[in-house]
């Protein structure tokens, strides 16, 4: 069974993900991955516990016999398979991890035919993983639809890169200690107030008033 597919998309997954969780869906490069378009499919999160297949290539059509998208993943395996493919589904994408899963199935004699699945985590473009790139390749013809059944699987967390996470840091040497923050003293009460004596003096009038008519302050239009 050839995986040169296989190892070339995580190869790729891997030099897009720059020490994050996962890429985003639309950093994708379709032409860097040629070799693995036609076995390649993306599952999008739905709710939390469904996922549907969003986009497929024309193997993954073969082996089902019909139009994929739109379909959950658990279809493309046996009743017996199912939780398990669901369990490593969620895994992808909780904590996240790389999955990769040995399958078989039967050929249209019968004979079982080995396969072999990746599953990538893959983000949105909003920045929340709620994407699974997937691929799969198979050692011959098999049956369509197939049932697929999970005969190993290893499951490995994706880690951040400790550098990536430094660069979101201040640098200490431009860093500035905070400077600490307090209400300005208040201004001394009004003399007002502390002399109960009322104002002596004549009252001075206000230097505006209201003119009507048209005419000035002296009476002339």
């Amino acid at each position: 069974m050839n995986t040169d597919a296989l190892t070339g998309l995580r190869d790729y997954w891997e030099s897009l993900r720059r020490g994050r969780l996962a890429p985003l869906r639309s950093e994708l490069d379709p032409r860097r991955f040629e070799d693995a378009l036609e076995r390649l499919f993306i599952l999008e999160q739905i709710r939390p516990e469904e996922l549907r297949i969003r986009l497929a290539g024309l193997s993954l059509c073969e082996l089902m016999g019909v139009e994929v998208r739109g379909m959950p993943p658990e279809a493309l395996f046996d009743d017996r398979a199912r939780p398990g493919i669901h369990a490593h589904l969620k895994s992808v994408l909780t904590l996240p991890a790389v999955v990769e899963l040995d399958l078989y199935g039967p050929d249209r004699f019968g004979r079982d035919i080995a396969a072999r699945m990746l599953l990538l985590p893959l983000c949105s473009d909003l920045g929340d993983l709620t994407r699974v790139l997937g691929c799969i390749t198979t050692a011959g013809v098999m049956r369509a639809p197939v049932q697929f059944t999970i005969s190993a699987a290893i499951t490995t967390p994706v880690r951040t890169d400790d550098r990536q996470g430094a660069t979101r840091q201040a640098l200490p040497g431009f860093a500035e200690p905070a400077q600490a923050y307090g209400l300005p003293p208040a201004p001394p009460p009004l003399s007002l107030l502390e002399n109960p004596q009322p104002v002596s003096g004549p009252r001075r009038r206000g230097h505006l008033r209201l003119l009507s008519g048209g005419q000035d302050g002296r009476g002339r239009p």
